[in-house]
C-alpha cells in the first residue's frame, strides 16, 4: 500500500511538473514580431508557431480610454515610449492590442511594462494583419530606449523662461 502511494505521488508529481514548464512562456521580442508582413501575414515559421501560445512580451503602455487614469483593462503594447496611436502610428506588427484578465494599475511613468498571456494572430482587417494578446499577468519593468528630448535636459532651462 505504501508503494501504491508513492507511485501515484511520483507519478502526480512528474505530471504536474511537466504541466508548470508547458506553462512557461516564450519570451518574445519586438524584433520577431516584426517579422510578420503585415500586409500578406506572411511570417517565418518560428513566429507563426507563437499563435495561441502564452509568450511574454516588455512594451509600453497607450490607453484606449483616455478616462481611465488609475486602472486599465484593455490596452495597445508598443515597443517605444514615445509611440503613439495618433500620427504616425507605428506599424501594425509593433503593436499589441492587449486584453487583461483582470485590471492592472496604470503607471505612465516610462517604465515599462512586461506582459504575459496568449497571443493571437487577428483576421485581416482592412487587409493589414496584427496582433492580440489575452492577457495573463503583468509586471513593471525597467526598459532602456532613447529619449529623443534628453538633448534638451542640457539646456537646463529654468520656469523664468516660460514666463
Amino acid at each position: 500500500m505504501k508503494r501504491l502511494l508513492l507511485n501515484i505521488a511520483f507519478i502526480w508529481f512528474t505530471c504536474f511538473s511537466f504541466l508548470v514548464i508547458a506553462m512557461e512562456p516564450v519570451v518574445v521580442t519586438w524584433e520577431s514580431l516584426n517579422e510578420m508582413n503585415y500586409e500578406t501575414g506572411a511570417m517565418p515559421l518560428s513566429l507563426k508557431n507563437l499563435n495561441f501560445k502564452m509568450i511574454k512580451v516588455e512594451g509600453f503602455i497607450v490607453p484606449l480610454d483616455d478616462f481611465e487614469v488609475d486602472y486599465i483593462k484593455e490596452f495597445l503594447l508598443v515597443p517605444d515610449p514615445m509611440s503613439c496611436i495618433h500620427v504616425p502610428p507605428p506599424p501594425p506588427n509593433q503593436m499589441i492590442h492587449v486584453k487583461m484578465k483582470r485590471k492592472i494599475p496604470l503607471d505612465m511613468d516610462y517604465r515599462g511594462v512586461a506582459i504575459t498571456g496568449i497571443l493571437k494572430f487577428t483576421e485581416p482587417e482592412k487587409d493589414l494583419f496584427s496582433y492580440e494578446l489575452a492577457g495573463i499577468f503583468s509586471e513593471v519593468v525597467d526598459i532602456e530606449y532613447d529619449d529623443p528630448f534628453a538633448e534638451f535636459d542640457e539646456y537646463m532651462l529654468d520656469d523664468s523662461f516660460f514666463e
